[in-house]
């Protein structure tokens, strides 16, 4: 029997191993080539809660080390220590970390998503924003509140600058008792400037340099901190994707090979800040692609096949979840364009009501383990007033909404979820007007437009309980 040589190396490797790690048998496992032992966090989800009602939170690490809480949803609950109070009802984000130490790696965040219900006799307020139309064929940002206690809707027309016309508002975030709302204001040389609205007094948003207009998307808030998204030009033509961030504007990069970009929407999720739009490509044939960015770096979404154009339109973050919703279409044949959503990046084409040909999502929420998308339907003429209806997508199953009494057609621009309620705002046509209108579980309801004006149309909607 032949005898097969020992490699000395390979023995003084292998006593050299012994000696650095250890005997085996069951140790913790290590991170890379960190020399720290790997952890991870066991955080079971609460369940459904109720605003007022206080929770003490419960988590471990295998490492025994201290479990440290936050919350990704500050105008839902909020956390300090181990104790979770719940402010409005809504889908609460509780984010579970371990730091570790000189032994221990850092744990993965745990993140828990949950409903929270009003508590008995407490208050819903619906707030919507958008514009009303005048003779004129100005416009003016308008806010409409509806509280569960009352059954008339209260109308207000926001301030805009002496002189402004064609002034709009786009976005909506409601923090305690105070009220954010963005838009844009028209000077009388027509240039676009970027606002927002605290409570009802209005802050323009400064240009960055080399801009000379601006357009602002969308609002959120975390803490104390005032985030909007929008767009700048520079030359009437060339755009930048931007948001301000308590009136501070930054720059968003467009990705490698393309050229303009816009920013259509924004959420917060602890100190990471997202943002949704789209970029467009040096073809000649102005088409697009959907991207969003993490902390200014962008990503790039997939596009569905045959399609030449993809616009992202809204973004919202549950836990570690990023969810975007938009829509694809061929720019060559003006056809064949689903409305989409993605989850962290994976494309989800949404179905067409009947006898529509294209659809487009303009908004997105996530309640628990549910993804709410907002848009509408048309025909490949592309002809408002023969549009097909308002809808909204409930884990890609289709739910179509009602036509309030007397119109025609519908869109949706805006969805939100409170509790077991799902809230959608946008606007309905007949006779060549538009009118605002929401719906509350698919019930339609038309808004009342501000006195002196032709028509009104909803753009995005936020609900609070207290």
């Amino acid at each position: 029997m032949q005898l097969t040589r020992k490699n000395p190396f390979a023995l003084l490797f292998f006593f050299a191993a012994l000696l650095l790690g250890g005997c085996g048998g069951g140790g913790a496992t290590s991170t890379g080539g960190s020399g720290l032992t790997a952890q991870t966090i066991t955080f079971a989800n609460p369940g459904t809660q109720t605003v007022g009602t206080p929770l003490t939170l419960s988590a471990t690490a295998s490492s025994g080390l201290a479990v440290a809480f936050t919350s990704a949803t500050t105008s839902v609950c909020t956390v300090s220590g181990t104790t979770a109070t719940f402010v409005a009802a809504g889908t609460c984000t509780i984010d579970a970390n371990q730091a570790g130490n000189s032994t221990y790696a850092a744990a993965s965040q745990v993140a828990d998503s949950f409903t929270v219900n009003a508590a008995s006799g407490q208050t819903t307020t619906v707030y919507i924003v958008g514009f009303a139309s005048y003779t004129t064929a100005d416009s003016n940002p308008t806010e409409w509140q509806l509280a569960s206690s009352s059954s008339t809707p209260i109308v207000t027309a926001l301030p805009s600058p002496s002189g402004t016309n064609g002034n709009t508002s786009t976005g909506i975030a409601v923090s305690g008792s105070n009220i954010y709302v963005s838009g844009r204001v028209i000077g009388a040389n027509g240039n676009d400037t970027a606002a927002y609205w605290v409570n009802g007094t209005l802050e323009t948003l400064p240009l960055p340099s080399g801009a000379i207009e601006s357009w602002a998307t969308g609002i959120a808030v975390s803490g104390s901190n005032v985030y909007v998204s929008g767009f700048v030009t520079a030359n009437g033509s060339t755009g930048s994707a931007v948001y301000w961030v308590n009136g501070t504007p930054e720059t968003l990069p467009s990705p490698s090979g393309t050229t303009n970009a816009e920013a259509t929407g924004i959420a917060i999720s602890g100190n990471d800040v997202y943002v949704a739009g789209y970029a467009g490509l040096p073809t000649g044939n102005d088409e697009t692609v959907a991207l969003y960015w993490v902390n200014g770096t962008p990503e790039t979404l997939p596009s569905p096949s045959g399609t030449t154009n993809a616009e992202a339109t809204a973004i919202t973050v549950s836990g570690s979840d990023v969810y975007v919703a938009g829509y694809a279409y061929n720019n060559n044949s003006g056809s064949n364009g689903p409305a989409v959503y993605w989850a962290n990046g994976t494309l989800e084409t949404l179905p067409l009501p009947s006898g529509t040909t294209q659809a487009e999502a303009n908004a997105i929420a996530v309640s628990g383990n549910n993804v709410y998308v907002a848009g509408y339907a048309f025909n490949t003429n592309n002809n408002p007033q023969e549009n097909g209806p308002a809808a909204y997508w409930m884990n890609g199953t289709l739910e179509p909404l009602s036509l309030p009494s007397g119109m025609t057609s519908a869109e949706a621009n805006a969805i939100a979820v409170s509790g077991s309620s799902v809230y959608v705002a946008g606007f309905a046509y007949s006779n060549s007007t538009e009118s605002a209108a929401y719906w509350v579980n698919g019930t339609p309801e038309i808004l009342p437009a501000p006195s002196g004006t032709t028509g009104a149309v909803a753009n995005a909607i936020a609900v609070s309980t207290q």
